[in-house]
Protein backbone atom coordinates (compact mmCIF):
# COMPACT_ATOMS: atom_id res chain seq x y z
CA UNK A 1 0.00 0.00 0.00
CA UNK A 2 2.74 2.28 0.78
CA UNK A 3 4.76 2.25 -2.73
CA UNK A 4 1.14 2.45 -4.32
CA UNK A 5 0.64 5.76 -2.25
CA UNK A 6 4.08 6.72 -2.84
CA UNK A 7 3.98 6.51 -6.57
CA UNK A 8 0.31 7.99 -6.77
CA UNK A 9 1.83 11.03 -4.84
CA UNK A 10 4.80 11.18 -7.22
CA UNK A 11 2.58 10.93 -10.18
CA UNK A 12 -0.20 13.40 -9.63
CA UNK A 13 -0.68 17.27 -9.07
CA UNK A 14 -2.35 17.32 -6.03
CA UNK A 15 -1.51 19.48 -2.93
CA UNK A 16 -0.22 18.20 -0.44
CA UNK A 17 -2.84 19.78 1.85
CA UNK A 18 -5.82 18.31 0.00
CA UNK A 19 -4.39 14.84 0.42
CA UNK A 20 -4.50 15.03 3.92
CA UNK A 21 -7.97 17.00 3.86
CA UNK A 22 -9.12 13.81 2.09
CA UNK A 23 -7.49 11.26 4.55
CA UNK A 24 -8.94 13.21 7.08
CA UNK A 25 -12.21 12.72 5.63
CA UNK A 26 -12.04 9.03 5.43
CA UNK A 27 -10.80 8.78 9.03
CA UNK A 28 -13.79 10.57 10.19
CA UNK A 29 -15.89 8.14 8.33
CA UNK A 30 -14.43 5.43 9.86
CA UNK A 31 -14.38 6.80 13.03
CA UNK A 32 -18.12 6.97 12.59
CA UNK A 33 -18.75 3.35 11.60
CA UNK A 34 -18.47 2.08 15.00
CA UNK A 35 -21.19 4.56 16.26
CA UNK A 36 -24.25 2.47 14.23
CA UNK A 37 -27.10 0.79 16.78
CA UNK A 38 -26.68 -3.09 16.51
CA UNK A 39 -30.28 -2.84 15.39
CA UNK A 40 -29.89 -1.28 12.50
CA UNK A 41 -29.16 -2.84 8.82
CA UNK A 42 -25.88 -0.61 8.95
CA UNK A 43 -24.77 -1.95 12.59
CA UNK A 44 -25.73 -5.39 11.85
CA UNK A 45 -23.59 -5.92 9.11
CA UNK A 46 -20.26 -4.64 10.70
CA UNK A 47 -20.95 -6.93 13.51
CA UNK A 48 -21.61 -9.90 11.28
CA UNK A 49 -18.42 -8.45 9.40
CA UNK A 50 -16.53 -9.04 12.41
CA UNK A 51 -17.61 -11.62 13.13
CA UNK A 52 -16.47 -13.38 10.15
CA UNK A 53 -13.20 -11.56 10.82
CA UNK A 54 -12.84 -9.98 6.99
CA UNK A 55 -12.15 -6.43 6.65
CA UNK A 56 -12.17 -6.14 2.82
CA UNK A 57 -15.38 -4.44 2.20
CA UNK A 58 -13.79 -1.54 3.83
CA UNK A 59 -12.34 0.36 1.43
CA UNK A 60 -15.79 0.09 -0.76
CA UNK A 61 -17.59 1.26 2.79
CA UNK A 62 -15.74 4.20 2.61
CA UNK A 63 -16.34 5.12 -0.77
CA UNK A 64 -20.24 4.36 0.00
CA UNK A 65 -20.29 6.55 2.93
CA UNK A 66 -18.05 9.64 1.25
CA UNK A 67 -20.77 10.11 -1.36
CA UNK A 68 -23.07 13.18 -0.24
CA UNK A 69 -26.93 11.67 0.42
CA UNK A 70 -27.27 13.67 -2.94
CA UNK A 71 -25.79 11.52 -5.46
CA UNK A 72 -26.30 8.16 -3.32
CA UNK A 73 -29.83 8.32 -1.25
CA UNK A 74 -30.13 6.48 2.17
CA UNK A 75 -32.47 3.99 1.27
CA UNK A 76 -29.58 3.03 -1.75
CA UNK A 77 -26.75 2.63 0.32
CA UNK A 78 -28.30 0.66 2.96
CA UNK A 79 -29.45 -1.49 -0.30
CA UNK A 80 -26.07 -1.79 -1.28
CA UNK A 81 -25.69 -3.03 2.32
CA UNK A 82 -27.76 -5.54 2.22
CA UNK A 83 -25.95 -6.74 -1.09
CA UNK A 84 -22.26 -6.95 0.50
CA UNK A 85 -23.94 -9.09 3.51
CA UNK A 86 -26.09 -11.33 1.49
CA UNK A 87 -23.01 -12.21 -0.37
CA UNK A 88 -20.88 -12.63 2.68
CA UNK A 89 -22.78 -14.74 4.48
CA UNK A 90 -24.34 -17.09 1.80
CA UNK A 91 -20.92 -17.54 0.86
CA UNK A 92 -20.00 -18.18 4.65
CA UNK A 93 -22.89 -20.47 5.25
CA UNK A 94 -21.43 -22.52 2.58
CA UNK A 95 -18.08 -22.52 3.62
CA UNK A 96 -16.61 -21.03 0.65
CA UNK A 97 -13.39 -19.58 0.20
CA UNK A 98 -12.50 -15.56 0.98
CA UNK A 99 -8.97 -15.90 -0.19
CA UNK A 100 -10.36 -13.21 -3.80
CA UNK A 101 -12.32 -11.23 -1.43
CA UNK A 102 -9.65 -7.98 -1.67
CA UNK A 103 -9.73 -8.33 -5.08
CA UNK A 104 -13.60 -8.57 -5.92
CA UNK A 105 -14.16 -5.47 -3.38
CA UNK A 106 -11.01 -3.57 -4.96
CA UNK A 107 -13.02 -4.05 -8.42
CA UNK A 108 -16.14 -3.16 -6.72
CA UNK A 109 -14.77 0.05 -5.40
CA UNK A 110 -14.43 0.83 -8.80
CA UNK A 111 -17.89 -0.34 -10.80
CA UNK A 112 -18.92 1.97 -7.72
CA UNK A 113 -16.71 5.25 -8.89
CA UNK A 114 -17.94 4.74 -12.37
CA UNK A 115 -21.66 4.98 -11.38
CA UNK A 116 -22.34 6.85 -8.06
CA UNK A 117 -25.83 7.75 -8.42
CA UNK A 118 -26.33 4.04 -8.55
CA UNK A 119 -23.56 2.67 -7.25
CA UNK A 120 -26.50 0.13 -5.43
CA UNK A 121 -27.87 -1.47 -8.36
CA UNK A 122 -23.99 -1.23 -10.28
CA UNK A 123 -22.89 -3.22 -6.90
CA UNK A 124 -25.43 -6.04 -7.12
CA UNK A 125 -24.86 -6.39 -11.03
CA UNK A 126 -21.82 -6.91 -10.18
CA UNK A 127 -21.64 -9.10 -7.14
CA UNK A 128 -24.26 -11.24 -9.32
CA UNK A 129 -21.71 -11.83 -12.39
CA UNK A 130 -19.30 -12.74 -10.29
CA UNK A 131 -17.67 -16.65 -11.55
CA UNK A 132 -15.96 -19.74 -10.17
CA UNK A 133 -16.66 -21.39 -7.28
CA UNK A 134 -14.25 -18.86 -5.28
CA UNK A 135 -16.08 -15.80 -6.45
CA UNK A 136 -19.77 -17.06 -7.54
CA UNK A 137 -22.83 -15.74 -5.44
CA UNK A 138 -24.55 -19.01 -4.22
CA UNK A 139 -28.06 -19.52 -5.46
CA UNK A 140 -31.19 -19.58 -2.82
CA UNK A 141 -31.21 -23.03 -3.65
CA UNK A 142 -27.50 -23.78 -2.83
CA UNK A 143 -28.20 -21.41 0.66
CA UNK A 144 -31.24 -22.92 1.39
CA UNK A 145 -29.63 -26.79 1.20
CA UNK A 146 -26.38 -25.83 3.48
CA UNK A 147 -28.96 -23.78 6.24
CA UNK A 148 -31.33 -27.27 6.07
CA UNK A 149 -29.64 -30.06 5.33
CA UNK A 150 -25.74 -29.48 6.24
CA UNK A 151 -24.53 -29.71 9.69
CA UNK A 152 -23.27 -26.09 10.42
CA UNK A 153 -22.65 -26.54 13.71
CA UNK A 154 -19.86 -28.99 12.87
CA UNK A 155 -18.67 -27.62 9.45
CA UNK A 156 -18.69 -24.14 10.34
CA UNK A 157 -16.63 -22.06 13.32
CA UNK A 158 -19.27 -21.94 16.01
CA UNK A 159 -18.82 -18.04 15.73
CA UNK A 160 -20.38 -18.27 12.24
CA UNK A 161 -23.07 -20.73 13.25
CA UNK A 162 -24.30 -17.47 15.68
CA UNK A 163 -24.79 -15.11 12.55
CA UNK A 164 -28.23 -16.80 11.03
CA UNK A 165 -29.05 -18.01 14.54
CA UNK A 166 -28.85 -14.37 16.22
CA UNK A 167 -30.56 -12.90 12.84
CA UNK A 168 -33.06 -15.14 12.65
CA UNK A 169 -33.80 -14.37 16.21
CA UNK A 170 -34.09 -10.58 15.38
CA UNK A 171 -36.57 -11.64 12.20
CA UNK A 172 -38.98 -13.45 14.50
CA UNK A 173 -39.71 -10.37 16.42
CA UNK A 174 -42.38 -7.92 15.92
CA UNK A 175 -43.51 -4.18 16.96
CA UNK A 176 -45.34 -6.17 19.71
CA UNK A 177 -42.87 -8.24 21.18
CA UNK A 178 -40.82 -6.88 24.18
CA UNK A 179 -37.72 -5.18 23.86
CA UNK A 180 -35.39 -7.33 25.49
CA UNK A 181 -31.70 -6.75 24.68
CA UNK A 182 -30.74 -8.09 21.50
CA UNK A 183 -28.42 -11.38 21.30
CA UNK A 184 -25.53 -9.99 20.05
CA UNK A 185 -22.35 -8.57 20.66
CA UNK A 186 -18.69 -8.83 22.66
CA UNK A 187 -20.49 -8.20 25.84
CA UNK A 188 -23.65 -10.91 25.40
CA UNK A 189 -21.46 -13.12 23.39
CA UNK A 190 -20.42 -14.91 26.49
CA UNK A 191 -23.72 -15.18 27.84
CA UNK A 192 -25.72 -16.81 25.17
CA UNK A 193 -24.50 -20.11 23.43
CA UNK A 194 -25.51 -22.43 20.99
CA UNK A 195 -27.73 -24.90 22.35
CA UNK A 196 -28.39 -28.48 20.16
CA UNK A 197 -32.04 -29.46 21.43
CA UNK A 198 -31.85 -32.92 20.30
CA UNK A 199 -28.74 -33.66 22.19
CA UNK A 200 -25.33 -34.59 20.32
CA UNK A 201 -25.66 -37.60 22.32
CA UNK A 202 -29.14 -38.45 21.31
CA UNK A 203 -28.60 -42.02 22.18
CA UNK A 204 -28.82 -41.57 25.83
CA UNK A 205 -32.39 -39.97 26.47
CA UNK A 206 -33.82 -40.02 22.90
CA UNK A 207 -35.57 -42.58 20.78
CA UNK A 208 -33.85 -43.72 18.19
CA UNK A 209 -34.12 -42.28 15.06
CA UNK A 210 -35.20 -42.99 12.01
CA UNK A 211 -31.89 -44.26 9.39
CA UNK A 212 -33.66 -44.30 6.44
CA UNK A 213 -31.39 -44.30 3.50
CA UNK A 214 -33.64 -43.16 0.98
CA UNK A 215 -33.80 -39.90 3.20
CA UNK A 216 -30.65 -38.66 2.66
CA UNK A 217 -29.37 -37.87 5.57
CA UNK A 218 -27.05 -39.09 8.27
CA UNK A 219 -28.97 -39.13 12.32
CA UNK A 220 -25.73 -38.24 13.63
CA UNK A 221 -25.36 -34.72 11.10
CA UNK A 222 -29.66 -34.60 11.54
CA UNK A 223 -28.98 -32.75 15.43
CA UNK A 224 -25.89 -30.17 14.04
CA UNK A 225 -28.32 -28.83 11.09
CA UNK A 226 -30.05 -25.49 12.07
CA UNK A 227 -33.42 -27.02 12.45
CA UNK A 228 -31.88 -28.74 15.64
CA UNK A 229 -30.03 -25.54 17.19
CA UNK A 230 -31.19 -22.82 19.18
CA UNK A 231 -29.60 -20.07 21.60
CA UNK A 232 -29.83 -20.52 25.36
CA UNK A 233 -27.94 -18.60 27.99
CA UNK A 234 -24.23 -19.86 29.45
CA UNK A 235 -25.62 -21.31 32.30
CA UNK A 236 -28.39 -22.76 30.98
CA UNK A 237 -26.87 -24.72 28.46
CA UNK A 238 -24.55 -27.25 30.96
CA UNK A 239 -28.19 -27.46 32.62
CA UNK A 240 -29.83 -28.89 30.40
CA UNK A 241 -26.70 -31.32 29.10
CA UNK A 242 -28.43 -34.43 27.70
CA UNK A 243 -31.66 -34.05 29.13
CA UNK A 244 -34.66 -35.62 27.42
CA UNK A 245 -37.24 -33.65 25.71
CA UNK A 246 -39.66 -33.76 28.21
CA UNK A 247 -37.20 -32.29 30.59
CA UNK A 248 -35.80 -29.72 28.26
CA UNK A 249 -39.09 -28.42 27.08
CA UNK A 250 -39.72 -27.59 30.52
CA UNK A 251 -36.55 -25.96 31.04
CA UNK A 252 -36.64 -24.26 28.26
CA UNK A 253 -40.43 -23.05 28.61
CA UNK A 254 -39.93 -21.37 31.69
CA UNK A 255 -35.72 -19.81 31.08
CA UNK A 256 -35.95 -18.89 27.74
CA UNK A 257 -37.45 -15.44 26.35
CA UNK A 258 -36.28 -15.65 22.77
CA UNK A 259 -39.01 -16.15 19.87
CA UNK A 260 -36.44 -18.60 18.20
CA UNK A 261 -37.46 -20.97 20.86
CA UNK A 262 -40.65 -19.95 21.87
CA UNK A 263 -42.17 -18.90 18.35
CA UNK A 264 -40.08 -22.02 16.64
CA UNK A 265 -39.32 -24.69 19.26
CA UNK A 266 -41.81 -25.40 21.62
CA UNK A 267 -44.54 -23.94 19.25
CA UNK A 268 -45.03 -24.95 15.59
CA UNK A 269 -43.56 -23.17 13.20
CA UNK A 270 -46.32 -21.72 10.60
CA UNK A 271 -45.48 -24.83 7.99
CA UNK A 272 -46.36 -27.60 10.42
CA UNK A 273 -48.71 -30.04 9.82
CA UNK A 274 -48.08 -32.18 13.43
CA UNK A 275 -50.73 -32.42 15.89
CA UNK A 276 -49.56 -31.97 19.61
CA UNK A 277 -46.30 -30.38 18.26
CA UNK A 278 -44.31 -30.10 21.71
CA UNK A 279 -45.16 -33.45 22.69
CA UNK A 280 -41.99 -34.74 20.68
CA UNK A 281 -39.36 -33.91 19.21
CA UNK A 282 -37.82 -35.61 16.36
CA UNK A 283 -35.91 -35.93 13.37
CA UNK A 284 -39.91 -34.80 11.24
CA UNK A 285 -39.84 -31.39 13.69
CA UNK A 286 -35.97 -31.00 12.89
CA UNK A 287 -36.67 -30.95 9.28
CA UNK A 288 -40.25 -28.73 9.34
CA UNK A 289 -38.83 -26.20 11.69
CA UNK A 290 -35.35 -26.12 9.59
CA UNK A 291 -37.40 -25.41 6.39
CA UNK A 292 -39.28 -22.65 8.08
CA UNK A 293 -35.73 -21.23 9.39
CA UNK A 294 -34.43 -21.38 5.61
CA UNK A 295 -36.95 -19.82 4.22
CA UNK A 296 -36.87 -16.83 6.61
CA UNK A 297 -32.89 -16.58 6.36
CA UNK A 298 -33.46 -16.39 2.67
CA UNK A 299 -35.60 -12.85 3.18
CA UNK A 300 -32.99 -11.38 5.22
CA UNK A 301 -29.96 -12.53 2.59
CA UNK A 302 -31.80 -12.07 -0.56
CA UNK A 303 -30.48 -12.68 -4.12
CA UNK A 304 -29.45 -10.40 -6.51
CA UNK A 305 -32.94 -10.49 -8.25
CA UNK A 306 -34.45 -9.71 -5.13
CA UNK A 307 -32.19 -6.92 -4.04
CA UNK A 308 -32.83 -5.44 -7.78
CA UNK A 309 -36.54 -5.94 -7.87
CA UNK A 310 -36.97 -3.89 -4.03
CA UNK A 311 -38.42 -0.56 -4.64
CA UNK A 312 -35.97 2.66 -3.64
CA UNK A 313 -37.77 5.73 -2.56
CA UNK A 314 -35.47 8.47 -3.20
CA UNK A 315 -34.05 10.18 -0.27
CA UNK A 316 -34.52 14.33 -0.41
CA UNK A 317 -31.47 16.77 -0.57
CA UNK A 318 -29.34 16.67 2.87
CA UNK A 319 -26.43 16.86 4.44
CA UNK A 320 -23.75 14.41 3.17
CA UNK A 321 -22.91 11.28 4.98
CA UNK A 322 -19.24 12.49 4.48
Amino acid sequence: MFKEFEYWLSSTAVPMEDVFAELARYAEIYDRLDQHPLHGIEGRFLYRMKVLQTSTPMPLLLFLYGLHDAVLPTERLHQAIRAIDSYLVSRAILNLSSRDYNNIFRELVTVAFQQPERADEAIIEALAAMQRHHRQWPTDAEFRTALEEGPIYTRLYHHRVRIPLEALEDELRSDHTAQLTVPVGDHLGAKLTIEHVMSQSWRDNWPPLDDDPSEGYDPDELVHTLGNLTLVTARLNPALGNMAWDDKRQWLSEHSLLRLTHGTLLNPPPNSDISRWASAWDEHRIHIRGAHLASLALGIWPQADDLLASPVVAEREGKGRG
